[in-house]
């Protein structure tokens, strides 16, 4: 080990430092003390000064050698004293500090509202802001354009910000503002201000894109004592705001035990999901001439523990929103098929599947293979596709038919009318059956528009030889004026309501042609 690095280990930097100028000092005096006793150095000065001098001793020499030392050593100590103050400020300023928009962050924020809480008798409301779509700007511009923008629309809060206003991004696309001594009309249009700030456009490269917000408003003294308290219901009263899409909501009690009930939903709901309470039902699809009936179309039910009955326009969603849409669609088309396959040949099974699923370039592999697996014939399975699945997907759902169809299993377009595109996807891909929605169904002879949708659409299905189904069928008057458009099947109420397994296999066991209008 060299002297070197023994000194490293042992000592410290300053350390090394402290020992370096020690030596230096002492071997300069000691040089002095040699150049002046002993080298003729006195008698050069006394003949320059033209007085006698005392020859100065060893120990002068050292006491010069000290005294020079501490002074040194002091002036380092202070200066590095004044580094380690500012460096620690620096930090507590960046701790305290966004750094991309230079903004106070979510810590700083806390601390300072927090302060003004204890301190201020006055109204207080905290504002969240929280940016719209700002995923699909990460998607078009990527992280860098989307930083971009974050710093612009952080300046323009700052610049917009009184004096007296405690302002903070607090997320990767929410920014807070505390307003003391603000009412409900004050707070309301700051945050349309805010609002109208914010949408201007910012400029991403050579690029302007407008970016929309909306605005979360909680008030102190509404059931709120605490920052955290605070903020949280400004994040429910954001949440409903952009559900509801409008600019700004208040926060109001009520929301919070409806933010409670759809937390227990969701809890419910993953183990409805693993327990297979979600249960297929099944409603007749009816052929209008003969009034018999040719096939079910499966639709889930949740029958839970405590609320009984629960519809798919409420956990459908839900289940989209939590990413297990997929498993759910699979657990229920599995079963669908094995109560299916117990039923007479002659009746199919209408399945509608996610856009989701067909996204998935699996898709129509697994439901051949549950085919196989449940022993139901690929030519009795309809697969019901909406619109909206073939605008997110094209190309896959594409292939997906064009697998299934080689299969032998039938393709229907759902909910007809109700999308985008129509007319292409028609004339694009090949389908087998058309479902005309409901709402078109239910103005038939009340609206003279869709007696000429109902006409024009049969029509071309009679041009491309596909089947027509009329779906949300309530009335005789709407069964008759359906079949005499042309349709060939319908469903709806008026037919039955949707029934679990064992009651298809009853009505299936006794058909009755009048029992199909129930």
């Amino acid at each position: 080990m060299g002297i070197k690095q023994f000194f490293t280990d042992k000592f410290s930097k300053t350390a090394i430092r402290e020992v370096t100028d020690g030596l230096v000092i002492f071997s300069v005096c000691m040089l002095t003390y040699v150049l002046l006793t002993d080298l003729g150095g006195i008698e050069v000065l006394q003949r320059v000064v033209g007085t006698p001098l005392e020859a100065p001793s060893f120990l002068h020499f050292c006491g010069v050698a000290l005294v020079v030392f501490s002074v040194r050593r002091i002036g380092d100590q202070r200066r590095e004293r004044a580094k380690r103050v500012a460096a620690e400020l620096d930090a507590k300023e960046a701790s305290s500090r966004d750094p991309l928009t230079q903004l106070p962050n979510r810590r700083q924020f806390q601390g300072d509202v927090g302060t003004a809480l204890k301190t201020s008798k006055s109204k207080m409301s905290i504002l969240l802001l929280g940016l719209d779509q700002f995923r699909k700007l990460n998607e078009v511009y990527g992280h860098l354009g989307c930083d971009e923008a974050l710093a612009q629309i952080g300046a323009r809060i700052r610049e917009h910000a009184s004096p007296g206003d405690i302002f903070a991004r607090i997320g990767d696309d929410e920014f807070a503002l505390c307003l003391a001594g603000a009412d409900a009309e004050t707070a309301r249009d700051v945050a349309c201000a805010l609002i109208d700030v914010v949408k201007k456009p910012v400029q991403i490269g050579i690029e302007q894109h407008s970016i929309g917000a909306s605005v979360g408003i909680a008030q102190a003294g509404r059931g709120q004592t605490t920052v955290d308290e605070l903020l949280r219901g400004a994040h429910v009263a954001l949440s409903r705001a952009r559900n509801t899409r409008e600019s700004f909501c208040f926060f109001d009690p009520k929301m919070d035990a409806h933010v409670r009930e759809r937390s227990l939903l969701e809890k419910d709901f993953r183990a409805a999901i693993g327990g297979y309470d979600i249960r297929p039902y099944y409603q007749p699809i009816i052929d209008l001439k003969t009034k018999r009936i040719v096939g079910f179309e499966s639709l889930a039910r949740w029958h839970h523990t405590i609320s009984g009955m629960i519809m798919p326009d409420t956990f459908i969603p839900l289940a989209e929103e939590l990413g297990l849409m997929d498993e759910l669609s699979g657990q229920l088309f599995g079963d669908a098929c094995r109560d299916a396959a117990t039923w007479p040949e002659y009746i199919s099974l209408s399945f509608n599947f996610s856009p989701s699923q067909l996204g998935d370039v699996n898709f129509a592999d697994e439901v051949l293979s549950i085919l196989a697996d449940t022993g139901l014939p690929a030519y009795r399975l309809e697969a019901e596709i909406t619109e909206s699945a073939l605008v997110a997907d094209l190309e896959a759902t594409r292939h997906a038919i064009q697998t299934l169809r080689n299969a032998g299993v039938r393709i229907v377009i759902d909910d007809f009318g109700t999308g985008y595109s129509s007319l292409y996807h028609l004339y694009e891909l090949r389908f087998d059956k058309l479902k005309i929605d409901k709402r078109f169904i239910q103005e038939l002879g009340v609206s003279p528009d869709s007696d000429i949708f109902m006409k024009a659409i049969i029509g071309l299905c009679k041009g491309l030889e596909l089947t027509v189904t009329a779906e949300g069928i309530e009335t005789e008057a709407q069964a008759e004026a359906s079949l005499a458009h042309g349709a060939h099947q319908a469903q709806g109420f008026l037919f039955g309501k949707a029934m679990p397994a064992n009651e298809v296999t009853e009505m299936l066991a006794n058909p009755r042609p009048a029992q199909m209008v129930a």
